[in-house]
């Protein structure tokens, strides 16, 4: 018997759960966010008869053929990529600029109803898209922005999303103030303290806000769907949704599968990459200094 084991506590019922419970439950909730996923990818590689047989579980034989049918037969696939790459890219320029400008406002500056003006910014998360989408397209239409890609673009630079204000918010509490008042002594001023002191130190939240912010526009189905009438401006989730909007849906959903697949990939990779920032921003938000 060696010394850990004769020093060892017994091994009781409520030791074993807290060595190996939890583990366990982290596999299971694992294993039920992954189904869907796992369900995704085999649709996406079976033939139309093997869709609705219950015995195929599994594609077989693989048809890879449904990825090449995607991309470049049953619809524009390059197009609605950059149609959705443009709109993207720059609403997620747009949102983090205007969402840190805003934040650093209420942050780091005193002026008269600064409280008022951040509780009704914080409320305005509680109202759903569907309370503003009929004010909002009117607004548009009076403009002339209807089947543009403008209503897609031009609000992420007016700071619309409560939320990412919040998250910078919380995240420049914990900027020390001496080093913001030692810049102001060299004579900076606020923006050139926002612009050269800031947002170099705020890079994982800065991280967090632009994944979060290409998520919501790349996967965007409603807002595109109100706005955009031409064809050829489809963004990738109105393209998709083409596929099953023609006579023979039923045959087309191992085509959605794999577009879906395809779709996913870009924010996967995306989150893998910057995950490093991502995991500090949110951990580092909230916290003061």
């Amino acid at each position: 018997m060696t010394g850990r084991e004769a020093g060892a506590a017994p091994w009781t019922s409520e030791r074993w759960w807290t060595e190996r419970g939890r583990w366990i439950v982290l596999f299971g909730l694992s294993a039920l966010w992954l189904a869907p996923i796992a369900l995704l990818g085999s649709t996406s590689l079976k033939t139309p008869q093997q869709l609705y047989d219950p015995t195929k579980i599994l594609p077989d034989p693989v048809q890879w053929s449904n990825y090449r049918v995607v991309l470049f037969e049953a619809f524009p696939f390059a197009r609605y990529v950059m149609n959705s790459l443009f709109v993207s890219v720059l609403s997620v320029i747009g949102d983090v600029l205007s969402s840190a400008f805003i934040a650093y406002g209420f942050a780091q500056l005193r002026f008269p109803g600064r409280r008022v003006l951040f509780l009704l910014m914080i409320a305005t998360m509680m109202f759903p898209f569907a309370v503003r989408m009929i004010p909002l397209f009117l607004i548009f239409k009076e403009l002339g922005w209807i089947n543009t890609y403008w209503p897609l673009i031009v609000p992420s630079f007016l700071g619309t999303h409560a939320f990412f204000i919040f998250l910078l918010h919380q995240f420049f509490l914990g900027i020390p103030k001496s080093l913001l008042e030692s810049a102001r002594i060299d004579g900076a001023n606020e923006i050139q303290i926002w612009w050269r002191v800031v947002l170099p130190l705020s890079k994982p939240a800065l991280a967090v806000v632009a994944i979060l912010a290409f998520e919501q526009s790349w996967s965007d189905f409603l807002s595109p769907l109100l706005y955009l009438n031409d064809r050829s401006l489809y963004t990738l989730p109105l393209g998709l949704y083409s596929l099953i909007s023609g006579d023979d849906v039923a045959a087309n959903w191992h085509l959605v599968m794999a577009a879906t697949v395809t779709m996913i990939l870009p924010v996967v990779v995306i989150f893998a990459l910057a995950q490093r920032f991502f995991v500090r921003g949110v951990t580092m938000t909230g916290l003061k200094g």
